[in-house]
């Protein structure tokens, strides 16, 4: 079964303690006017440390190639729909600071795509590695870390294979850098849903080459 043959069969409201992921708080805060306010949030009840989760912006080099970034796809039952995204994981205990981070995105990377190794030569760097972000912080307090990963490979370098989790259905996308934006708009034209962080990326790409807003390159 791929991501292409999933579906929702049902859907209905839920305890908190039925769930093992995600669990609801409600939040009592006092505002900038000194009055009392309520506020609801879900959050992921498997942190083990300060942070949730990381996501890999993974760049690909090859000689007679141009440059791509490396995407995911898979089902997201919470939208029915599969989402264009970057490949991204869970961080585990122990994994601490930006070396725990670091650590993480190799592992994910390589789990969801098989790249994050050398084993088909080349090299494979975390150029950057952010701060802690929010994610949704209107719905939740859910955070992570983003690393960009900086992959030079051979031509003629094999096509390396994923190493998926039990229940995992993830197919990968090499997309040119300087597509993106139109790329995403035409997985989306194909029906697909896209991540908005990574369509935060597009244009702010598209917006350095000028492409959006004609003659004002940023």
């Amino acid at each position: 079964m791929s991501s292409k043959d999933a579906k929702v069969l049902r859907s209905r409201p839920m305890d908190d303690s039925e769930a093992k992921w995600v669990g609801l708080r409600a939040i009592e805060w006092v505002d900038q006017e000194g009055r009392e306010r309520k506020w609801e949030s879900a959050d992921r009840k498997t942190r083990k440390g300060e942070v949730d989760a990381v996501a890999i912006c993974a760049i690909i080099h090859r000689p007679s190639s141009e440059t791509h970034v490396l995407l995911i796809s898979q089902f997201r039952p919470p939208v029915a729909a599969s989402v264009i995204e970057m490949p991204a994981g869970l961080v585990d205990a122990g994994e601490e600071g930006d070396e725990g981070a670091q650590k993480a995105a190799l592992r994910e990377l390589e789990e969801e795509t098989g790249y994050g190794t050398t084993k088909q030569g080349g090299s494979v760097d975390v150029v950057e590695t952010s701060t802690i972000m929010v994610n949704d912080p209107g719905l939740s307090g859910a955070n992570m870390k983003l690393c960009v990963v900086r992959i030079h490979l051979s031509d003629d370098s094999e096509e390396p294979v994923a190493k998926p989790e039990e229940g995992e259905f993830i197919e990968k996308h090499l997309v040119p850098v300087k597509g993106l934006y139109k790329t995403l708009k035409d997985f989306q034209a194909k029906g697909f849903a896209v991540d908005a962080r990574l369509a935060h990326l597009a244009v702010g790409l598209e917006l350095g080459l000028g492409g959006l807003v004609k003659g004002s390159k940023i």
